[in-house]
């Protein structure tokens, strides 16, 4: 018994070390690649902070929110006007855009102690188009044409390996928050609430607290993600944060798996590659994501997640 128990132990740690080399070759890998590369790797990162963000309405709480591009643009566009209106520092623009994020977060909670299900998703996407079409309007957003950021806030004016080790540095962050929240007691109350509201209401769960909580954090995440967008293109466009990126956040979420803080990080490479893969051909992108969704939910329901949650069971012995 013993040995097998050691058996067990040893494909753990190993499991563990693939882990960590996994996890460091990423992190090196602007060492050794290309600009572009470099900078598609960027990418990865900032969206894989997004779709974290929205994992923890889904994975936890059980809100099906179509609205996180809202919180990716508050982001992007009050970071951008906090530095070229304020003279903000960066750390302070962006701290200022996941301050607002996070009371319109709290906002749209309101609605989710009534709703569920596709009526909220209607509402939370309502939201997202709203706020899509409102900076579109006004004139100290740049309109339909956008914010440029000023040279010194750009990514050009540092090293391209400087600001991916950011990228990297804040999505670990959001991962171990993610894990923190999904392991506590605050995880425990988001998904007793989403599985039985009255039943969480009677153990002492406060309902309104748990969920303005799920939006409010989900919001931080996407404004973070939004503002490390603004400073990785130098450009803020509308279109870069319209309604439909909110799709595509809920596709990297269920593609990599919502029953975990790290499948959505998967998931998100996807919704990054996709684009650069299917460029050449109209309409291909569309036609991938469709495919992808209908594997995900006829052969893996769990997404990405499953797949490596199983090869680690036969590899380790071990529950995932």
């Amino acid at each position: 018994m013993s040995g097998v128990t050691s058996v067990s132990d040893g494909r753990s740690r190993s499991w563990a070390a693939a882990r960590l080399i996994a996890v460091v070759a990423i992190a090196a890998a602007p060492m050794f690649v290309s600009g572009y590369v470099r900078y598609i790797a960027t990418l990865w990162m900032i969206y894989g902070i997004a779709a974290v963000g929205l994992y923890i309405p889904i994975g936890q709480a059980g809100i099906y929110s179509f609205g996180h591009s809202a919180f990716m643009l508050i982001g992007a566009y009050a970071m951008a006007l906090a530095i070229m209106l304020g003279g903000f520092p960066i750390p302070l623009a962006i701290l200022t855009a996941l301050v607002l994020a996070a009371l319109v977060g709290a906002m749209l909670a309101l609605p989710s102690l009534r709703l569920s299900g596709f009526a909220l998703a209607i509402v939370t996407m309502g939201a997202s188009t709203l706020l899509f079409q409102l900076v579109k309007v006004f004139k100290v957003t740049g309109g339909p044409q956008g914010l440029f950021l000023p040279e010194q806030a750009v990514v050009k004016a540092f090293d391209g390996r400087i600001f991916y080790g950011i990228a990297v540095a804040a999505l670990v962050f959001g991962l171990i928050v993610a894990r923190c929240i999904e392991r506590g007691r605050i995880g425990r109350a988001l998904r007793t609430s989403a599985a039985n509201p009255l039943m969480a209401q009677s153990f002492g769960v406060n309902l309104m607290r748990v969920r303005t909580l799920a939006f409010v954090v989900s919001a931080v995440y996407g404004s973070v993600a939004g503002s490390l967008l603004g400073l990785a293109t130098g450009y803020i466009a509308p279109e870069a944060y319209s309604p439909e990126l909110s799709i595509q956040i809920f596709a990297a979420v269920m593609i990599g798996g919502s029953s975990r803080y790290w499948g959505p990080v998967l998931g998100a490479l996807f919704i990054v590659l996709i684009p650069e893969l299917t460029q050449s051909v109209q309409n291909l992108g569309a036609i991938v994501y469709a495919l992808l969704f209908l594997v995900v939910a006829t052969v893996f329901p769990g997404g990405l997640y499953q797949i490596v949650s199983d090869v680690r069971k036969r590899f380790a012995g071990a529950p995932a």
